[in-house]
């Protein structure tokens, strides 16, 4: 087993038996998104490459039913295979890329807006949800359609935009693929793109259709993130918000963001439910909107998914009898392992 499966594993392991995590990370009529004609209203098993775009369903398409934790899906969307600013990634499998119709919008805008800014730009996409939501394969949530884990944008030791792969990302924002774990010769060093995963954050937050409700990252890139904001001259709203929201759970999320969104109005009304914490902005929104929360009665799943142990992941590298290079990298890393979000009042 690769050094980044273990890592997903024992990250799996914290996620169910994390509350703030669980998440390694969801009446009156609302508007309507805006239809982005680039997307499908895809069925994984059969979408061609080079399918013709057609325009997406409308938002009542898809219904996220209950809790992230705790939840369904109704008439999910997969994440389209064909569109050159994102992608799902091919070595997750690919029954998990089902979200509502708002989720799978505001990724695909949020890609698209990057692209534009930073040619040749390809976010790819990890677990989401299954088609129906549920129970899913190492996670204690991604089980109503409003869960995505999104790998952080990265460059090559030359500054080149590289592909993106789930690699840990220390302080000093570099990380390994470490290919093999008994090999040093196929290692490849990789550096956090914080501009172009900033942009990406604030796409999503600038997005009225989809509010995020949460965003867990490592506490050492979320301050690289909120650096990068400030470099870009954001929004100082965009940039509050982002610090609102963005926490270290008790995995780190070191090696990809996990967003969170509300419940859409509409599904309010059909049994979706949010987890805490409800923010101010959140309650004076749905108010506006005659809009009543509907928050979850227990916020850790009933039934969670088997998850590898710590333990387990564990014996699995030593197994493989890492080189240096990866026993040092999981040394250092146990020094950000814990949470921190020092006195944040939306962290727990």
């Amino acid at each position: 087993m690769k050094l980044l499966s273990v890592l997903y594993l024992v990250g799996a392991c914290a996620s169910a038996n994390s509350a703030p995590q669980r998440e390694s990370s969801p009446l009156a009529a609302k508007p309507a998104p805006p239809r982005d004609a680039a997307l499908l209203p895809v069925d994984a098993e059969v979408e061609p490459r080079n399918a013709v775009a057609q325009p997406l369903p409308g938002p009542d398409t898809s219904t996220s039913v209950g809790s992230p934790s705790n939840g369904s899906l109704q008439g999910g969307l997969a994440l389209p295979t064909d569109r050159p600013s994102f992608h799902f990634n091919e070595r997750r499998d690919s029954q998990a890329r089902f979200a509502t119709v708002e989720v799978i919008a505001t990724i695909a805008q949020a890609a698209e807006r990057v692209r534009t800014q930073f040619a040749d730009s390809v976010l790819t996409v990890n677990d989401l949800s299954l088609r129906a939501g549920g129970r899913i394969a190492h996670h204690g949530s991604h089980r109503a359609g409003r869960d995505a884990d999104i790998l952080f944008y990265l460059r090559s030791d030359d500054g080149q935009p590289t592909e993106s792969v789930g690699a840990p990302i220390d302080p000093d924002g570099i990380g390994f693929d470490f290919k093999e774990l008994s090999r040093g010769d196929d290692d490849v060093r990789v550096h956090f793109d914080a501009a172009r995963t900033w942009l990406f954050v604030a796409s999503l937050l600038e997005n009225p259709a989809a509010p995020v409700q949460r965003i867990f990252v490592a506490e050492h890139l979320r301050a690289k993130l909120l650096s990068a904001a400030t470099e870009a001259s954001a929004s100082p709203r965009t940039i509050a918000l982002f610090a609102d929201i963005s926490c270290q759970p008790s995995y780190p999320h070191d090696d990809h963001l996990h967003v969170r969104w509300f419940c859409s109005h509409q599904d309010l009304g059909q049994g979706c439910e949010d987890l805490p914490p409800l923010y101010p902005w959140r309650e004076a929104e749905l108010r506006a909107a005659g809009v009543s929360p509907v928050l979850a009665a227990k916020s850790r799943s009933v039934d969670p998914a088997p998850v590898t142990t710590h333990e387990q992941a564990a014996q699995n590298v030593k197994r493989q009898k890492p080189h240096p290079l990866v026993v040092a990298f999981l040394a250092r890393r146990k020094a950000w392992q814990k949470q921190p979000h020092p006195g944040r009042k939306y962290c727990r």
